[in-house]
Order: C-alpha cells, then structure tokens, then sequence
C-alpha cells in the first residue's frame, strides 16, 4: 500500500463525506422545536475556489454576505494538492430576516480538497449542486485553462468569474481567449472591470456638454496612473479602462517600425502616458490611481482629469473607499471640480454587483481582446 492509499483509508471515503453533507443539507430544514420558521431560497449555485485556508476562510465571509441578498447554494472550495489526502467539509445555513419579519435563507458548503483528492474536486462539488438554476464559478487564482480541476469545474458553470486583483491580466486573457474558442463554453467576468464601472461612468461625463461631444473623438493624450512601483507593467485595471477607451471610441493599434502607437479613426495619433504613483499599504497593488485626457475640436482644447486619493476613507470604512477629485478645465460654463466619494470596493459588495451584472457582456469581451493587444506590447509606467 502507498504511503498516499495509505493516508486516504485513514479519512472517509469521499461518497462518505459527501452523502454526510448532503444529510446535514436535509435536516437544516428540518423543523426544530421551538425554533422559528425558516425559509430556503436558492436562486443560484455559487462556487468559489480559492487554493489557500486563508483566502477560502475570508472569501467564506463575503459569500455569507453575498447570499444575505442573492439567496444561492454556496460552495467554498479550498484545493490543497500538497497536503494530507482528504477530502472534507461543513453545511450551515445563512439567514436574514426579512421586513414582514420572515427568516429566510441560504445555504453555505465548505469544502477542502487535499492531496490525491484534489483533482477530484470537481466532480464532489457537481454531487451537491441544485439542479436546473443556474451556475457561477468564482476562480481566485491564476487560470490554466488545460488544468483538469478547472475544466471539471466549468462543467456545469454558466459563468466564470475572476478577480485579477488575486490573479493577473494574462489570466483573464487567457480565460476570455478560451472562451471564445467553442461556443457553449461559460461566459466570463471580472470584479476588476467592476470596479473601473465607476471610472468609466464618470470619464463619460467629461462629454455630457453638447459642445464637447465632437472632443471624444479629438482626443491628443490620454494619461493612466496606477499604485505601483516605476517600471512596473500595466495593470488590469488600468488595461481595462483603456481597453474600454480605445473600443468605445474606435482606437486601433498601429506598429511601424517596430514601435507601437494608438491611432484615432482619423489617423492622428493619441499620445498614452502611464505613470505610477506610490501605494500605501493596504491598497491593491496596480490600483487605478487617476485618469486624465487632453482634446481639441471646434478651435478650442478642453482638458479633464480624475485623481483618487488612496487611502482616504471614511473612519471603519475599507481604504478602497477613496476620495475623487474631478476636474474639466474648458473655457465654457461647463468647466468645474467636484469631489466624489468612490463607493466602498468591498469584497461583498463588488462581488454582489458582479454576479448582477449580464451574464454576457460584450463590451467586456471587446476590451479585454484590445487589452490583449496591450499586453503584448508590455507597457509600463514611468
């Protein structure tokens, strides 16, 4: 017998653990003598597989958040090839109550992955998902779509989502590329394009003024700064919301000579400056840092920046619910500086909004394939 057989007949076996959380699924419904009525809503299966305790025990807090008002089956999965084989696991239910004062809840699974058991993970998650709702599988790590825990996991899932804050660009590249490659595969998401949402919404608004519209696409330069070292490459963020830019207003890459350049659609060049600035603890390496563009349309230039303060949140709030300056500098009525508070980037918060967002969303797809482009050319900040 081999020391790794050996180890796996010294914990149940995995139809054992599994028909054990599937009983104690059961009797969490199950009336209880003085105890109130409980309600089970489940509007979703939602996986998260995290390849360390500690992140699948902080990631366990935002679910139970998360399902307080997304009502779902919950699996938190932590894969842990290097450690004894076993495979194991804990249900509970999490509850809110209602305003006409009903209990109702959601169920959370967590479940550990080791060793030889590891690369069997997803076949013990599929046993216990809700049949016929749809499914969401929320990877935290890098994505190698050739590796056989993956693939088991997408099986069943109608979305993929990732955090590039926990992975890279490259992932969510590789991961949108696979996508692609056969229809029927899941679609894909990620909280770092929810988290530019706001950034996105608030550069449009440099536009609004009937008499700036033609600027849009008069842009001259375009300036992205991001919490990182000097010399660091771009970050998803920042790939992102520059993606973002460059489809909306039909940018195209142009290499000559062995450089590159972002053209306009009417061939003028648009001048891409990437600078870092420093990051205080606690804020997310390659943050979005601020935005700034320059454009000149009808004989006049109009300039516009957004500048995030890092670190600059409310007492008890995260350090990511920052301060915004934003700033049009035009000679019209519609120049102004307003301050905005950015709202909390919470785990929970991000991840509800993310998981309530289309399933299928194109213009997600069009910026990564351009951040593709990015990528390749390997930017980095000055």
């Amino acid at each position: 017998m081999t020391q790794e057989t050996q180890q796996e007949a010294q914990h149940p076996r995995p139809s054992e653990v599994l028909s054990r959380l599937e009983r104690e699924l059961r009797d969490l419904w199950v009336p209880q003598p003085g105890e109130p009525v409980k309600s089970r809503v489940c509007a979703m299966n939602l996986i998260v597989v995290a390849g360390s305790h500690k992140l699948a025990e902080k990631y366990t807090h935002i679910v139970d958040e998360v399902t307080r008002g997304i009502p779902a089956r919950a699996i938190v999965v932590t894969i842990d090839p290097e450690a004894p084989s076993g495979l194991d696991g804990d249900v509970t239910a999490v509850c809110t109550v209602t305003e006409g004062a009903q209990i109702v809840c959601s169920e959370r699974l967590r479940l550990t992955a080791a060793g030889a058991l590891a690369s069997r993970a997803g076949s013990a998650v599929e046993a216990l998902l809700v049949p016929e709702i749809p499914t969401v599988l929320v990877w935290l790590g890098r994505v190698h779509v050739e590796d056989p825990v993956f693939l088991s996991m997408t099986r069943e899932a109608d979305r993929v989502v990732l955090d590039t804050e926990y992975t890279s660009l490259t992932s969510l590249l590789a991961l949108a590329r696979w996508a692609r490659e056969k229809p029927g595969r899941p679609s894909v998401a990620d909280m770092a394009w929810t988290r530019v949402a706001p950034w996105q919404e608030m550069f449009a608004r440099f536009f609004d003024e009937p008499k700036l519209r033609g600027h849009a696409k008069r842009i001259t330069t375009v300036t992205i700064s991001q919490a990182s070292e000097a010399g660091a490459r771009l970050g998803s963020e920042g790939a992102l919301i520059l993606g973002w830019l460059a489809t909306r207003l039909g940018w195209k890459v142009q290499r000559v000579g062995g450089h590159s350049r972002f053209v306009r659609e009417d061939g003028e060049q648009v001048v891409v400056k990437l600078n870092a600035v420093p990051r205080p603890e606690g804020v997310a390496p390659a943050a979005l840092a601020g935005m700034a563009f320059e454009a000149e349309s009808g004989g006049f230039v109009a300039a516009g920046s957004i500048e995030r303060t890092l670190r600059s949140g409310l007492e008890g709030a995260t350090p990511d619910a920052d301060v915004l300056t934003w700033k049009l500098d035009v000679d019209l009525p519609s120049a102004t500086e307003q301050t905005v508070r950015l709202s909390t980037n919470r785990g929970a918060r991000v991840l509800e909004r993310t998981l309530q967002r289309p399933a299928v969303d194109l213009t997600l797809d069009e910026s990564a394939h351009f951040s593709e482009k990015i990528e390749e050319e390997g930017l980095s900040c000055t």
